[in-house]
C-alpha cells in the first residue's frame, strides 16, 4: 500500500516557500509604511513652504520693499515636523525687465523624518539642523515671483 502523507523534505519545501513570500510581503508592507511616512511630511513641508510664501505676498500687499530673507525653526507640535525653512529673496536678473518691481521668491523646508533620516539640505550637528553651505536643491523648494503693484 502507498502512503498519501507528505514526506519531510516536501514538508520543508512548502515550509521554506512559504517563509520567502511571506517575508517578501512583510517587506513590501514595511517599505510602503516609510513611504506614506515620507509623503506625509513632504505635504506637510510643502505646505509650510506655500505658507510663507502666501506670507510674502501678503507682505508685498502693504509694503513691497520689506520682502526679505528670512529663516526659522519647525518643531513638530506646532508645524508638525522637526525641521528648518529658509526663505531667500533676490532681484529677478533679467534686462528687459524693471527689476526693482519684481522678486523671486524661494522658500526652502528640511527635517529630520522619525527615523533620524534627514531630508533636504541640512546636517545634524549635535542634535541641532543646520543648512549646509549650499543648499540650492532639495526635495521641498517652492519659487515665485512677486511683482509690485
Amino acid at each position: 500500500m502507498k502512503s498519501s502523507a507528505f514526506t519531510m523534505v516536501e514538508l520543508l519545501i512548502t515550509v521554506s516557500v512559504a517563509i520567502l513570500v511571506i517575508g517578501g510581503i512583510m517587506i513590501l508592507f514595511i517599505n510602503g509604511i516609510a513611504l506614506d511616512e515620507y509623503s506625509q511630511e513632504l505635504a506637510t513641508a510643502m505646505n509650510l513652504a506655500r505658507a510663507k510664501i502666501e506670507n510674502n505676498i501678503a507682505i508685498q500687499h502693504s509694503d513691497f520693499d520689506s520682502i526679505l530673507d528670512a529663516s526659522g525653526t519647525l518643531s513638530p507640535s506646532t508645524d508638525g515636523i522637526n525641521g528648518l525653512y529658509y526663505v531667500g529673496v533676490a532681484p529677478v536678473d533679467t534686462a528687459d525687465l524693471d527689476t526693482a518691481d519684481l522678486k523671486i521668491v524661494r522658500v526652502w523646508v528640511c527635517w529630520r523624518s522619525r527615523g533620524g533620516k534627514i531630508i533636504g539640505e541640512c546636517t545634524d550637528t549635535n542634535g541641532t539642523l543646520q543648512w549646509k553651505a549650499d543648499f540650492s536643491s532639495s526635495p521641498c523648494l517652492l519659487e515665485t515671483a512677486i511683482a509690485r503693484r
